[in-house]
């Protein structure tokens, strides 16, 4: 079994912004060390939010290469090759747009998603973020480095085709009903935006583009619970920001709740087997009874806050390519 698992951090909301990548090569199903490296974006803006996630800071990229300069050391890892990233749709785009920034073509390739075969591969977990898979699996996670994380994601598809005792990705994500996206050529680029984000010490505040279509957003229409203590946001904080993208922030877990998000201490209480709080356990309850509710960390939460939606009519957004 032979592919190639990425993860990139950004420096900012901008796809084009990529300030670290990590590559993690597996041959003959077996996992190697991550290649990981520092990227100097060409826009060195680093926003509060990026650097409280991931601890990169305009110093540490100071010295370090573009992404023009850094591009042969891991294009040949890249191109033509089967390449797996947890919530491939981020990781796919920051690599398409801070290429075409640096004007260098993409390459051609294929991708796969581990985010949507861990979905089909462990449903019965209550979140399949990278790290409560981590801990599920007992697999070391630094995680948000990204040698880290593209190492995490390369294991992951490896116990899924255990799992499943297919030794073959392509055939794996057949079997799961996970598409393969693929890349011919940077000849028609769609241009993006996402949501920024602004600090003080007493608040956050999300901002939208002009151009920015909520009804795209996958928290419109959507019921939206918190459980526990969150890290990023006050509770209000959260609730304000789910309204601002249509969505309806909702005390209680009912059938019709779409999003429970819960603080990272209850899904650690979950995997250890310890006592949940009873918004996660009635979520449990009714996924088993068969209602689609999702359980998701706060940190999937902050990601799909700032997941972008495409500034041309009729493209495809990001979402949509995985």
């Amino acid at each position: 079994m032979n592919f190639v698992a990425i993860d990139f951090e950004t420096a900012n909301e901008s796809r084009q912004s990529a300030c670290a990548i990590g590559v993690t090569q597996v041959r003959d199903g077996t996992a190697c060390d991550p290649v990981y490296h520092l990227i100097r974006p060409l826009d060195l803006r680093f926003s509060h939010w990026n650097k409280r996630v991931h601890g990169i800071t305009q110093d540490d990229v100071a010295d370090a290469p573009t992404i023009g300069e850094l591009w042969p050391e891991f294009s040949h890892l890249i191109e033509n090759q089967l390449v797996v990233a947890h919530n491939a749709s981020f990781d796919i785009s920051v690599l398409r747009h801070s290429l075409h920034a640096a004007s260098i073509s993409v390459p051609r390739l294929s991708y796969l998603c581990s985010l949507n075969l861990a979905r089909q591969a462990w449903p019965e977990l209550a979140s399949h973020s990278l790290g409560f898979l981590a801990e599920i699996h007992g697999l070391a996670l630094d995680h948000h480095h990204a040698g880290s994380d593209s190492r995490v994601a390369a294991q992951l598809l490896l116990l899924a085709a255990q799992r499943n005792r297919i030794n073959c990705p392509r055939m794996l994500s057949k079997s799961l009903n996970v598409s393969i996206g693929e890349i011919y050529s940077d000849n028609e680029w769609i241009p993006s935006s996402a949501p920024g984000i602004r600090r003080d010490i007493d608040a956050i505040e999300v901002t939208l583009p002009d151009e920015y279509d909520v009804s795209d957003h996958p928290f419109h229409n959507m019921n939206i619970v918190f459980t526990g203590t969150l890290t990023m946001f006050r509770r209000d904080e959260a609730h304000r920001v789910v309204e601002l993208f249509g969505g309806r922030p909702k005390n209680s877990v009912s059938e019709k709740t779409n999003f429970l998000v819960a603080g990272v201490q209850d899904l650690r209480q979950l995997a250890a087997g310890q006592n949940e709080s009873s918004k996660l356990r009635k979520a449990r309850e009714l996924r088993n009874a068969g209602i689609d509710v999702r359980i998701i960390t706060e940190t999937d939460f902050t990601e799909l806050v700032f997941s972008p939606t495409s500034t041309t009519q009729g493209g495809e957004t990001d979402a949509q390519q995985d």
